[in-house]
C-alpha cells in the first residue's frame, strides 16, 4: 500500500509540473504576443521624418528689373498697338496700389513691345530660372544629379511637351529611374501641392533625395485684352522661382534646415463661385487671360477657416482649443442672444513665423486681420511682394528666404507657410527648424541687401 501511495504522490506531483511548465510557456506566449503587437503599432504609426536639407530662390539679374514707372511706359507703348488710354490708366492705378516697389523682376517676353508670349520665349524662362536654383543647390551641397531619387516640378500655365521635369532630367543627367512629376494647373498653391507629393513619395521609398522645382512662367501668361478683372495678373506677377531639396535620410538629419511637421491641403473646387474666382479663359475676342474675380479675398478667407479647423488640433496648444470648444458651445447654447462672432485662436502660440503668399496687398492684409497677426509677423510676405512681387508658387520661400537673411529663425522655431491658388484652393506646411540657419548664405535671395528692409510701402508708393 505504501508503494502505491508513493506511486500516486510521484504521478500528481509530476502532473503539477507540467501544468505549471505548461502554464509558464503559455505566460511567455503571451507576453510574446504583446510586445509584437506593440511593435506592429509602433512601426505602422511611427511617422517618417522628412527633411528640408536646403532651398534656393531664384534671383534675377539687374537688367530683368522693371520699375513701376517702366510698366506703365510700357503699357502706354502697347497701347499704341491694341489698347486704349482707359487700359493704361487701370493699369496705372492697380500698380501704383498693389503694395509692389521698383525691383520687381520681368521676363524678356515682357519687357519687349510688342509682347512675346512664344513657346519659345517660355520656355527660354523657365530654363533661365529652374538650371539656376538647381546648380546652386547641387553646387553648394556638392551632389550629384544622379543622387536624385525624385523630382517634382510645377508650373501652372506652362506645360510643354516634353515636361518641365524632362527638361532638368535632361539639362543634368538624372539617373533614368529617376521618380518624375510635373504638375500643371494648380496655381499659386501648387508650391505647397509639389512638397505634399515629394512627402508622400519619400514616405514609400527609403533613403531617398527628392527635388522640388516650382515656378510660374510671365510672358506666357500676359493678357493683350481690355477685360479689367484679367488685366489684373499683368500688373501682379513677376518673375520667380525656388527649388527645395527633401530627403528621408537619417544621416541628411545633421546637415538639414528643417523638418516637415504637418501638411493640410483644402480644395473647394465643388463651389461654383470658388472654382470660378480664379479662371483662365478667353474674352470676347478671343484673347486669353487669367481672370481674377472681386471675390477671391472671400472665397480665401471661407478656404482658410477650412483649412485651420483641419489644422488646429494639430499644433494649437490645449489652452487654445479648450477656449475655442467653449466659446463654440456657450454660442449654441445662447440661442435666444445674438451669437457673437466665432473665436479665432491664437496661432501666434503655435507658430513662430508666418510665411504668407504674396498673392497681393488685399490677400496679405485680409489674413492679418483674419488671424489677428502684427506687421511684423507679415513683415516677410509683405516685402516679398514689395521687391519681387507675385511669384506665384514660390512666393512662400522667398518670405522664408527673407526671415532667415533677418536672422530670425532659431532652432525650435516654427514655420508656417500658407498659400492659395485657383480651384479654389488653401494650402499650408508647417516647418521646424532643427539646426542653426546661416544669415550670410551667399545663395540667399536677399543677403545682398537685406539691410535696406524692412520699407515703408505706403509712402514709397504715394510718391
Amino acid at each position: 500500500m505504501e508503494v502505491v501511495a508513493l506511486i500516486k504522490h510521484d504521478y500528481f506531483k509530476f502532473y503539477d509540473c507540467i501544468i505549471e511548465a505548461l502554464s509558464s510557456f503559455s505566460q511567455f506566449k503571451f507576453i510574446i504576443a504583446f510586445i509584437l503587437i506593440l511593435a506592429f503599432i509602433h512601426i505602422t504609426r511611427r511617422r517618417a521624418n522628412i527633411y528640408l536639407v536646403d532651398f534656393a530662390c531664384f534671383q534675377p539679374p539687374e537688367f530683368h528689373r522693371v520699375s513701376i514707372g517702366a510698366f506703365i511706359e510700357h503699357s502706354a507703348l502697347r497701347e499704341k498697338e491694341f489698347r486704349t488710354s482707359e487700359v493704361n490708366e487701370f493699369e496705372k492705378k492697380v500698380i501704383t496700389r498693389s503694395g509692389m516697389g521698383n525691383e520687381t523682376y520681368s521676363s524678356v517676353g515682357m519687357d519687349i513691345i510688342p509682347t512675346d508670349g512664344s513657346l519659345k520665349q517660355a520656355i527660354g524662362e523657365v530654363q533661365h530660372v529652374l538650371f539656376t536654383v538647381v546648380e546652386t543647390l547641387l553646387k553648394k551641397h556638392k551632389i550629384s544629379p544622379k543622387s536624385i531619387d525624385i523630382l517634382v516640378t510645377n508650373c501652372s500655365i506652362n506645360c510643354p511637351t516634353p515636361s518641365l521635369s524632362a527638361m532638368v532630367i535632361n539639362k543634368f543627367g538624372f539617373r533614368s529611374n529617376v521618380r518624375s512629376f510635373h504638375l500643371s494647373g494648380m496655381g499659386c498653391s501648387a508650391g505647397i501641392l509639389a512638397i505634399s507629393l515629394a512627402k508622400d513619395l519619400l514616405k514609400v521609398h527609403k533613403n531617398s533625395l527628392a527635388l522640388v522645382l516650382s515656378t510660374e512662367t510671365i510672358c506666357s501668361n500676359v493678357y493683350l485684352g481690355k477685360q479689367k478683372s484679367m488685366l489684373l495678373a499683368n500688373c501682379l506677377f513677376r518673375m520667380g522661382g525656388a527649388g527645395i531639396l527633401l530627403s528621408n535620410r537619417k544621416c541628411d538629419r545633421a546637415v538639414a534646415k528643417y523638418e516637415l511637421e504637418h501638411i493640410v491641403r483644402t480644395h473647394l473646387g465643388a463651389k461654383d463661385d470658388a472654382y470660378g474666382c480664379v479662371f483662365q479663359k478667353a474674352d470676347d475676342e478671343g484673347k486669353v487671360g487669367v481672370s481674377l474675380s472681386r471675390t477671391v479675398v472671400h472665397v480665401a478667407g471661407e478656404a482658410l477657416k477650412t483649412n485651420l479647423t483641419i489644422l488646429g488640433p494639430l499644433v494649437l496648444p490645449y489652452s487654445e482649443q479648450i477656449r475655442f470648444a467653449f466659446y463654440f458651445v456657450w454660442n449654441k447654447l445662447r440661442p435666444w442672444k445674438k451669437k457673437q462672432a466665432p473665436y479665432v485662436p491664437n496661432f501666434k502660440k503655435a507658430f513662430d513665423h508666418f510665411c504668407i503668399h504674396a498673392g497681393g496687398k488685399a490677400v496679405i492684409d485680409a489674413i492679418k486681420d483674419r488671424l489677428s497677426l502684427s506687421d511684423r509677423d507679415v513683415e516677410a510676405s509683405k516685402m516679398t511682394l514689395y521687391r519681387f512681387g507675385n511669384t506665384s508658387s514660390s512666393s512662400t520661400w522667398y518670405s522664408l528666404c527673407y526671415l532667415e537673411a533677418k536672422k530670425r529663425v532659431k532652432k525650435g522655431d516654427r514655420v508656417f507657410q500658407l498659400c492659395f491658388g485657383s480651384g479654389f484652393k488653401c494650402n499650408c506646411a508647417v516647418w521646424k527648424c532643427i539646426s542653426k540657419v546661416v544669415s550670410k548664405d551667399v545663395s540667399n535671395a536677399w543677403t545682398d541687401r537685406i539691410n535696406r528692409y524692412p520699407v515703408d510701402v505706403p509712402e514709397i508708393i504715394e510718391h
